[in-house]
């Protein structure tokens, strides 16, 4: 990320929030009452996410960015069609 590259740096931290979120669990499932109470701890444990969930997170954005690319293609947008076309390249690295 040094190389000062900002479409790889927005393509990785996207990955990482996707990873991320995945561990999130809902609020239904917990039985909490979520209204905000100053003062008191509210977390709740995460799923695990290991590493197949975390291979499928990471090829569904990858299925999603490849879709993006072709719909700017269709509309003739080169240029974002190019960004996603390499934002599609990188995230296949972590695929490889």
């Amino acid at each position: 990320m040094r190389q000062q590259d900002p479409v790889r740096v927005s393509t990785i931290r996207s990955l990482i929030s996707a990873i991320d979120n995945a561990g999130a669990v809902p609020a239904e499932r917990q039985g909490y009452d979520y209204e905000p109470k100053i003062g008191l701890g509210h977390d709740v444990d995460r799923r695990t996410v290991n590493d197949d969930d975390t291979t499928l997170i990471i090829a569904s954005e990858r299925d999603e960015l490849a879709a993006a690319r072709d719909n700017y293609r269709e509309l003739g947008q080169t240029a974002h069609a190019e960004e996603f076309g390499r934002r599609v390249d990188i995230v296949t690295e972590y695929l490889d």
